[in-house]
């Protein structure tokens, strides 16, 4: 990867204004945002396919700019082409998901641009989308001019891991001028406490205010960031917010609509981000879907990022999201523009020791079951698959790193979800050790730290409506609901908690109750199951011609057949027919040194 950088004078704020500038073929680091870059591809000369891994980033764009098309559920293959036959400088949005669909639409390649905006995303959205950036991947080598464009691209490292980025150039832009956001920290053990705190402030008229040429200016509005819709579902019914005063900006509409109207009632909705000169609602509340590209116009909102390290999904990464976040409100009228309050707490108890082993043993593992499955009789492959595919629904890659795109395609190690892995470890690892990590972070992004850093620890003011409980208790409570038939509560449960489900479906309650309602366990047991058929191959291999056997020797047999497939259990006798198919007799068993060992009479049931 060679990079090349490009000094960008003083006074320029954007690219369009750098003469003769265009979006090169390689990777752009952009180093601030907001400098115009998907502008210029918006405007430029260029057949241009503008690629974003979030829908509410490309609305935002379609509906500043006119002549574009916007590819989005239920847009078919006869419109792009018509649209793209019809103008003379197309200009197609659509996300990574579809960008395959258009792609196929042209024949002509040659004269043809993609620009792949916020592409840090490809691996920071690994943990839950991996097939998708794959196949984006796949898909754009067909192209002859790509711009991955970002003004926060992951550690050079993990892009060096994928393939498409080790023999591109990487250009840098260097700003002489570089305007600082001022971030006010507060560290609490609860950031989405702190989160009512904030809402509940504003509610009662407790504005925060700024003086500007001696007048003292109040923010009567907030934007909330924070990777969790429950989270801000919980935030919004703890505070009683109304539907007229919310404004709820989150992806995946199917199911999030059907969330906030079971837990918020009639009126709440997936709203959208008000265009310049629109009105702002008092509260905005987004999830990562729109950390990145989307412009607010409000005049005086103030922004606020709660990141729980808690949970991987909810844990913001300062050198991306925060310095996206920081670039989204637009109007330099708006005295808060360069403010953000950031409310964080710090997690970080694996050494790295421990992390790297497991990464080897994870991903050792992962590549010696896909030879293993790939190699399996075709009816017993099948079923592993059909398996495999309906936990990762849930499981996605916690357990391993094998994919499986269907049934009739072999098993495939997915390197964007073991780069993905190491990059969630170094977001946390790195950036939230302690205070001094986090300080020291926001001063290597060019943030400007201002405030009190003492740890803050909020008193309860609002006990909220969703109760924030282990998962183990919460997977107690719904076998004890599903097993006595109260609808409402475990309902409500799966609905915080979608694999819970799937656990007790999988496992049943008695199982689940062993296991001590651990997930860690509950992935274990399930990962065995699904491994099941393929112990029950190797035993019918390894007892063809055998009829007893000591209990020593099934014993042994076992535990090497679950070593080899990376099972962790222990080895019994009657394993073979509490989980195997075998019917077994007890028996003397006469050993080759003369002795005679207890053992069992073993067959096959039909």
């Amino acid at each position: 990867m060679r990079t090349i950088t490009i000094n960008v004078p003083k006074g320029v704020q954007y690219l369009k204004e750098i003469k003769n500038f265009e979006l090169p073929n390689g990777i752009l680091n952009k180093s601030v945002p907001n400098c115009g870059a998907t502008t210029l591809a918006l405007e430029d000369k260029h057949k241009t396919i503008i690629a974003s891994p979030r829908v509410n980033l490309l609305v935002n764009k379609y509906e500043q700019t006119q002549g574009t098309f916007l590819v989005k559920s239920g847009v078919s293959t006869d419109s792009i082409i018509e649209y793209i036959n019809a103008t003379e400088t197309p200009k197609i949005l659509v996300t990574y998901d579809s960008i395959g669909r258009v792609i196929d639409c042209i024949d002509n390649k040659t004269d043809w641009r993609v620009v792949t905006d916020e592409f840090q995303y490809i691996i920071s959205d690994g943990s839950f989308k991996s097939e998708t950036e794959m196949e984006l991947l796949e898909k754009i080598k067909a192209m002859p001019y790509v711009t991955y464009l970002s003004a926060t691209p992951c550690l050079d490292e993990l892009l060096e891991q994928i393939e498409i980025f080790q023999e591109i150039d990487y250009y840098q832009l260097v700003w002489e001028d570089v305007e600082k956001v001022k971030v006010i920290r507060r560290r609490s053990p609860n950031p989405i406490k702190v989160a009512c705190k904030i809402v509940n402030n504003y509610k009662i008229g407790a504005y925060p205010s700024i003086e500007v040429q001696g007048e003292t200016v109040f923010s009567r509005e907030c934007v909330i960031f924070v990777n969790s819709v429950k989270n801000i579902l919980s935030v919004i019914k703890s505070a009683e917010l109304k539907p007229e005063e919310t404004n709820i900006i989150v992806g995946n509409p199917k199911k999030n609509e059907n969330d906030i109207k079971i837990l918020l009632g009639d009126g709440f909705e997936i709203g959208h981000i008000p265009l310049r000169g629109e009105k702002h609602k008092i509260f905005t509340f987004c999830t990562s879907t729109v950390f990145a590209g989307c412009d607010f116009y409000s005049t005086c909102a103030s922004t606020f990022v709660i990141s729980d390290c808690h949970r991987t999904n909810t844990t913001i990464d300062i050198s991306t999201d925060l310095v996206q976040i920081a670039g989204r409100q637009r109007l330099e009228c708006n005295p808060f523009r360069k403010y953000i309050t950031f409310v964080y707490n710090s997690e970080q108890n694996e050494t790295e020791e421990d992390y790297l082993e497991s990464l080897k043993k994870k991903c050792e593992q992962s590549k010696k079951l896909i030879s293993y499955y790939n190699q399996a009789p075709d009816d017993i492959s099948e079923k592993l698959k059909s398996d495999l595919m309906k936990s990762q629904n849930y499981l996605k890659y916690s357990e391993s790193y094998i994919m499986c795109k269907d049934v009739d395609h072999p098993m495939e190690f997915n390197y964007i979800a073991y780069i993905s892995d190491q990059y969630e470890y170094m977001v946390k690892a790195y950036q939230y050790k302690n205070g001094i990590a986090v300080k020291r972070c926001l001063e290597d992004e060019n943030f400007e730290l201002i405030g009190n850093q003492e740890y803050v620890e909020y008193e309860e003011q609002l006990e909220y409506i969703s109760t924030e409980l282990p998962f183990n208790e919460m997977m107690q409570r719904y076998c004890n609901a599903q097993d006595n038939k109260k609808g409402m509560l475990f309902s409500l449960i799966e609905l915080e908690y979608p694999e819970i489900k799937y656990y007790y479906e999988q496992l049943g309650s008695e199982r689940i109750k062993a296991l001590g309602y651990k997930r860690s366990e509950l992935n274990k047991e399930i990962s065995t199951k699904q491994k099941r058929g393929m112990i029950c191959n190797e035993l019918e291999k390894r007892l063809k011609d055998k009829s007893r056997m000591s209990v020593s020797e099934i014993k042994a047999m076992l535990k090497g057949i679950y070593v080899e497939l990376g099972i962790e259990k222990a080895a019994k006798a009657t394993d073979l027919q509490n989980f195997y198919g075998y019917e077994i007799k007890e028996c003397k068993v006469s050993m080759e040194d003369g002795t005679r060992k207890n053992g069992y009479i073993i067959k096959k049931m039909k």
